[in-house]
């Protein structure tokens, strides 16, 4: 065999061999970094959108409170009128109380009055009828002429006297008594008139201002329901703040780590190079002082050396591309965890993915439900990016995971305890909480979710089935 190609051959399978040390590993590091690098910025992309909504919220909910305070106001100052006009209302309600009184003593006095005019009348029909019966008027000057003395005729002078001053009395009596009848009659219609309107009046705008108020009132409280609503945006909104802050810093992390791995696969691969490289030299350094010192049959048994030397660098080399190709494949599984997650935690499945009939809401991921206190563990290797405390979700913890390069996240919600923290790196199948009934649930079971890159509040554009990637 020609010693030179042999040379060649060797020379390029060496070539081969560094060129697949230096590259597997970064090849591999460098898509999962731009993937991550994509998902870091539609994080942060998010974040600011997030941002921007929480500030207009803050601003419709300064506006809505400032609307609150001018309704309160208004509502106070509604409260103070129906104040005064309950007081006018009743003192007027007194006034009529008091004219109640008046009109029960203007009854009474009509009733005497009217007595007396029946018993004068009484009187003046009577002498009516003795008139009637007499045959007309009595003639006085008859009466005083028939005296049979002059002390009959004063007698009889003084007794027509006292019955015309008597008549002209009760005549007079009647007439007085008749308009302090009608005089009393009408003040007490005009006293039960004026109180009768005053209190209507009163009832009325009392009446008015309450429609008034209610209304004020009605308002406020549809005002307060949408500061409810806009306070439940904003508690949402600084909640998803909080969750996609926290994932960045996870991420950022994830990508370090990366950056770290490639640094180290590719100073492995230079320093392994290197040292290649440097054999290779000597080893020809070597084969070039023996062929120029040996003799033409030493040479022959050079050249038998140098086959089998090229035989031996072959064999280095190949030995070079399988270390390349194993350092290039413990970069990437210490650049990845596991291919797939296990099921979080025993128990049967009471609600699945997807659109449910009773409600028609979407379910962003399934529910595992057993009893209170049920182990859950990780579906796979990652890092917390969140253990907290939610309205909606309860106890709950999120986690960041890289599975083949791709960025993936798992929700684990409405827990009864929380074993980890935040930033604490976590293995598959390690306990990580316990089941429950926190937040927004009914009944011990755990809401498990899987999204396909980051986590995404609702509608939870990203969610996925779990039981697509649950082992």
């Amino acid at each position: 065999m020609n010693v030179p190609k042999l040379k060649i051959v060797a020379s390029v399978c060496l070539s081969c061999s560094l060129v697949l040390s230096v590259s597997s590993g970064p090849v591999f590091a460098a898509t999962t970094q731009s993937q991550l690098k994509d998902k870091l910025n539609t994080i942060q992309d998010q974040k600011q959108k997030n941002k921007e909504n929480l500030s207009k919220s803050k601003q419709k909910l300064s506006k809505n409170q400032n609307k609150q305070d001018t309704v309160v106001e208004a509502i106070k100052a509604t409260d103070k009128k129906i104040s005064t006009l309950n007081g006018r209302i009743s003192s007027t309600q007194t006034v009529i109380d008091q004219n109640k009184l008046k009109m029960e003593q203007l009854k009474k006095t009509i009733n005497k009055i009217n007595q007396r005019i029946d018993a004068r009348g009484e009187i003046l029909r009577g002498r009516i009828r003795t008139m009637y019966i007499s045959g007309g008027a009595v003639n006085y000057l008859d009466v005083l002429m028939g005296a049979k003395s002059f002390g009959n005729f004063l007698d009889r002078l003084l007794a027509l006297k006292m019955i015309t001053d008597q008549d002209n009395r009760i005549i007079n009596d009647q007439k007085k008594d008749k308009q302090v009848q009608q005089n009393s009659k009408e003040k007490l219609q005009n006293v039960l008139a004026q109180t009768t309107n005053a209190l209507h009046n009163l009832t009325t705008m009392k009446t008015s201002l309450d429609k008034e108020n209610n209304h004020k009132q009605g308002l406020l409280k549809d005002l307060q329901n949408q500061a409810d609503d806009i306070e439940k945006t904003v508690f949402s909104t600084s909640e998803q703040h909080d969750i996609l802050s926290a994932q960045e810093s996870v991420v950022k992390k994830q990508l370090d780590d990366l950056a770290a791995a490639k640094a180290k696969a590719e100073a492995e691969a230079k320093a392994k190079a290197e040292a290649e490289a440097k054999a290779k030299t000597e080893r020809e350094a070597a084969k070039a002082k023996a062929e120029r010192t040996n003799t033409a049959i030493a040479k022959n048994a050079a050249d038998s050396s140098t086959s089998a030397a090229a035989d031996s660098d072959s064999n280095q080399s190949s030995g070079t591309v399988e270390n390349a190709q194993q350092t290039s494949a413990e970069t990437v599984s210490s650049a990845n965890t596991s291919a797939q997650f296990i099921r979080p935690a025993a128990g049967y499945i009471s609600s699945g993915f997807g659109y449910r009939s009773f409600d028609h809401g979407f379910h962003p991921g399934i529910d595992i439900a057993n009893s209170t206190g049920t182990p859950i563990h990780a579906a796979a290797d990652g890092i917390v990016f969140r253990a907290y405390q939610s309205s909606s979700y309860g106890n709950c913890i999120m986690i960041s995971h890289v599975i083949n390069g791709q960025l993936m996240t798992t929700v684990y919600a409405h827990l009864s305890a929380i074993n980890v923290s935040e930033g604490q790196s976590v293995s598959q199948g390690q306990t990580i909480g316990a089941m429950g009934s926190t937040g927004e649930s009914f009944g011990s079971h755990l809401h498990f979710e899987v999204y396909n890159g980051r986590w995404t509040p609702p509608p939870h554009n990203g969610a996925v089935n779990p039981l697509n990637y649950i082992n």
